[in-house]
């Protein structure tokens, strides 16, 4: 029995399993549920246990869970198989999405920004900027101390008039829970298709002065723009969407102007993180534009092992003006299969899918710090020839003037006999009571 043994083995032990897996644990002990709630612990999970990757889609402001099967195809034994396993997550309409490291950051359609662990359940809202403006874009990142993530969000603005530009870029931590503007990291790129990877977020990019594309990386632990390279630089090439493999890895989907046809390459890079200034890529897979004349806007995950990409996109052609859902299966040999998940209105959103890694880290709350008590003087007034005390406390003290007001009086005669003088005194204004201390 495991309530038998040593808790540090038990927590070796737990450390292993699954996120999702010990989620369903968590009722089992109390012990185990007090290791799920462990910072200490959920950091140690983070590293030790396998991950899991699942699938999420955004779709009519709502996530929904993805079963994705690709398992037979090659065997030619099944035909491949994509179903929406039902809404995931709180009652909100969602208008945009942003995963890192197993936390989503959700912008709702009234305007709210909160933060969100689809394993664990846990939310936090997070109250925009007093300079924030409509059509502020945001991330969430984090800066690596000690093993320990330090979470913050990435706030950027843009307004474009003629030739004029204003930029605003402001970072919330949430140790803090505070906004501060930074400055003087303009990165001066149109941006697209962000993504989070080991704390940072990356964009494609491209070049307001010199027209040309790249990747855009913001480091947060030195909160600044850098750039990296696509693995084409030809102008006859498009950028149309960026992904992330397996939390290791960049891919992007390029598209061809000179011939029909798209490429999905990745980065080979032993790893990727903020110290990484070039990007090594190779081309993953060549698709058949003819098949995928229609894709716009698309969003896209890989698959090495089998070979295979899967993407998403909506358009309009389905009955009454609606938007069609459908995926898109790619392999190699010009496999292609497409799978039809349902019809949106117009009106909503593009749908989004991406790869989503059950983590049990705790959404970090703010540090309540408590009010500081409003400095006031008091003052201990005898009258004379009675046993009478009046104990007042200022209402107001600025440079021209102290109001007071009485806090209390009184009977100091304790047994015929009055106390005349007092060395010191405090006073408890919550309670009423004075301690006066005398001869």
């Amino acid at each position: 029995m495991m309530s038998n043994l040593p808790l540090d083995l038990v927590e070796e032990i737990l450390s292993r399993v699954p996120a999702t897996s010990l989620k369903r644990l968590r009722s089992t002990c109390k012990s185990w549920n007090n290791c799920y709630k462990d910072q200490r612990f959920t950091e140690k999970h983070s590293v030790i246990a396998a991950k899991q990757f699942l699938v999420l889609m955004l779709k009519d402001y709502r996530v929904s869970s993805v079963s994705v099967n690709l398992n037979e195809i090659h065997n030619n034994i099944a035909a491949p198989s994509i179903e929406l396993k039902g809404v995931v997550g709180p009652q909100m309409q969602i208008s945009g999405i942003f995963h890192c490291d197993g936390l989503l950051l959700c912008t709702t359609k009234d305007d709210r920004l909160e933060v969100w662990n689809p394993c664990t359940g846990q939310t936090r809202r997070v109250q925009h900027s007093i300079h924030y403006k409509t059509n502020s874009e945001f991330v969430l990142g984090y800066v690596n101390n000690n093993s320990r993530h330090s979470y913050k969000i990435l706030r950027y603005w843009n307004f474009y008039m003629s030739n004029y530009r204003v930029s605003e870029f402001e970072i919330y931590d949430f140790s803090s829970d505070s906004w501060r503007f930074i400055d003087e990291v303009n990165p001066y790129c149109l941006t697209e298709g962000e993504v989070s990877l080991k704390g940072n977020t990356y964009w494609l990019a491209s070049d307001e002065k010199r027209d040309i594309d790249l990747i855009l990386r913001f480091d947060f632990s030195i909160e600044r723009y850098q750039r990296l390279n696509l693995p084409i630089l030809k102008s006859d090439y498009e950028t149309e969407a960026l992904s992330v493999v397996r939390e290791k890895q960049l891919s992007v989907l390029l598209k061809r102007n000179d011939t029909l046809e798209r490429e999905i390459w990745v980065t080979t890079n032993d790893k990727i993180d903020h110290t990484t200034k070039n990007l090594l890529w190779i081309k993953f897979l060549a698709i058949d534009q003819r098949t995928c004349y229609h894709w716009s806007c698309v969003s896209f995950f890989i698959d090495e092992e089998k070979k295979m990409a899967v993407f998403c996109d909506g358009y309009i052609g389905g009955i009454n003006e609606t938007s069609r859902r459908m995926f898109y299966i790619i392999g190699e040999d010009k496999y292609y299969r497409e799978l039809y998940v349902g019809d949106s209105p117009i009106r909503s959103h593009r749908p989004f899918v991406f790869n989503y890694v059950p983590s049990l880290v705790q959404i970090p709350q703010a540090t309540v710090i408590p009010k500081r008590r409003r400095q006031q003087l008091s003052l201990v007034l005898q009258r004379c020839r009675a046993s009478k005390v009046d104990v007042w406390i200022t209402d107001k003290i600025d440079t021209k003037e102290v109001q007071w007001s009485k806090f209390f009086t009184v009977d100091v005669d304790i047994g015929g006999r009055a106390m005349l003088s007092y060395d010191s005194f405090f006073i408890d204004k919550e309670k009423g009571m004075a301690l006066l201390c005398g001869l």
